[in-house]
């Protein structure tokens, strides 16, 4: 522990700033205690430890007359800067806290072991064969622990701030996209905020924003975001002033126009330069990046991307599956299931009730999902000729993904020179001495003549997955198709 770190211990466990300032003089007390402090702070930024070191140094500064200087008088008038730990103690008549949209610190999270004195260390998994690491449940738990314990301190800085001012407090928070960003707020504004609410939140800002919009007085803000909130907050009398500033409104705009106008009128435009046209026109119209659920498919691929769209980090607060009513789950939810059973699907046993069962108990599959998979469907797989080709084949791949670069005139005739990455994931491929067979299992509910040309519908995703896996698996594929397995029908393409 730094001797920084320990006077503050030993001022707040014996609550030393408050003592000392009950006292006759106990302004000029106080501020000896914070000199102190800050005189131990630049001791050990000049290479200096140890508690004896610090105290041998002050004895000497003592004895010599030269006792670390404090600040008097004459600071009072003017303007002082500093954190919020140097204002501990200290009171002003105007404060003004700034950078309130700054994000909270997220390096205790980015080491790769996390470590906690009650629930010990979270480190990474580390897989070499495939040179990949990832959190393991003990890092996740800790990263929730740690997580929460640093919020609280957030709170307690944050508290110590707005306790400083005698008469006014002056809150300055900046906003990229105000207009979105308060009305996504104030979906979920509050007095108080619910714990749920304020965990998900990133800055002091976003705290402080969610009661505020609930106030009378935040008026202008409701405005600038097109929402009215159902009940006001009116539980003290403490008022608030808002108030809105454009950037623009801090920048000279008069004199930069001025001269702009100037130097624009003594040189002649080049009107050449207008007139360029761009050599790579098509690129622009064509994305880097690909899905082959983009082609045409189903949502699992686009799980494959690592770009793919992430949630918004303040959303509502939904009820949990198990506290909303019915239960039932999603057309979509229900084709996971079903792709769910068929990546461990056994081939060999014709038992296809037993083996969901087995699913959900190994919890593989939830309850809900195991009483949605369609077990007659998986019988007639098991015993169609698709089935006992699968258990005939050599190397089969479950949920394969992929990333792959190929050209784009692949995907686009129109595309030009240009290379696209193509992410996906290949439902089931397997090996025959002619080659490979690439299987995409649909959930689709069409049958009869509805088959073939929905299969159609299909066939660029099956083309980008045949292509893709030629490249990966540098073999052969021979065979692209479709099992549809609500009729049962299969359609190679």
């Amino acid at each position: 522990m730094s001797v920084e770190r320990l006077l503050w211990r030993i001022y707040n466990e014996l609550n030393a700033l408050g003592v000392f300032g009950a006292m006759d003089r106990g302004e000029e007390r106080k501020e000896n205690l914070i000199a102190l402090t800050e005189h131990a702070e630049n001791f050990e930024a000049n290479g200096c430890r140890g508690l004896f070191l610090f105290l041998e140094q002050l004895q000497k500064l003592i004895d010599s007359d030269r006792a670390p200087a404090t600040r008097g008088k004459s600071d009072a008038g003017g303007v002082r800067l500093m954190s919020v730990h140097k204002s501990k103690g200290l009171e002003f008549p105007i404060v003004l806290l700034c950078d309130l949209d700054r994000a909270f610190s997220r390096m205790d999270f980015d080491t790769t072991v996390l470590v906690h004195p009650e629930l010990g260390l979270g480190p990474r998994r580390v897989d070499l064969d495939r040179r990949i690491h990832y959190p393991t449940m003990a890092r996740r738990a800790l990263e929730g622990k740690l997580r929460r314990e640093n919020q609280s301190e957030e709170q307690r800085i944050l508290y110590v701030a707005m306790t400083r001012p005698k008469e006014k407090l002056i809150l300055l928070h900046s906003l990229y996209h105000a207009q979105s960003k308060l009305k996504q707020l104030a979906s979920l504004a509050a007095c108080p905020v619910p714990p749920e609410t304020a965990a998900i939140c990133r800055s002091y800002g976003e705290w402080l924003l969610l009661p505020l919009l609930c106030r009378p007085e935040a008026k202008p803000l409701r405005d600038l975001a097109g929402v009215e909130p159902e009940n006001f907050y009116a539980g003290d009398e403490n008022t608030w002033q808002v108030f809105i500033h454009d950037s623009e409104d801090f920048q000279e705009v008069s004199e930069a126009k001025e001269e702009s106008e100037e130097s624009g009128a003594q040189n002649d435009a080049d009107l050449s330069l207008l007139e360029l046209a761009y050599p790579y026109e098509a690129a622009t119209r064509f994305p880097a990046k690909r899905t082959a659920t983009q082609l045409k498919g189903r949502e699992k691929d686009e799980e494959a991307s690592e770009n793919a769209p992430r949630p918004t980090v303040l959303r509502p607060l939904d009820q949990p599956r198990f506290r909303q009513a019915g239960g039932e789950l999603t057309p979509t939810e229900r084709g996971t299931a079903a792709h769910l059973a068929l990546q461990y699907l056994d081939f060999s046993n014709p038992d296809a009730a037993g083996q969901v069962a087995a699913l959900a108990k190994k919890r593989l599959l939830s309850r809900e999902q195991a009483d949605s998979v369609d077990i007659a469907q998986l019988k007639a797989l098991l015993s169609s000729p698709l089935g006992e080709e699968i258990r005939r084949g050599k190397n089969i791949l479950r949920e394969y993904p992929f990333t792959v670069l190929i050209p784009a005139t692949e995907l686009d005739g129109d595309a030009g020179d240009d290379q696209v990455l193509l992410q996906g994931v290949v439902d089931c491929c397997f090996e025959t001495e002619a080659g490979l067979t690439v299987v995409d299992f649909k959930t689709d509910r069409v049958f009869g003549e509805e088959v073939a040309r929905r299969a159609e519908h299909y066939r660029p995703q099956l083309a980008a997955y045949g292509a893709a896996l030629e490249r990966v698996l540098a073999k052969k594929v021979v065979r692209k198709a479709l099992y549809f397995l609500a009729s049962g029908e299969m359609v190679s393409l």
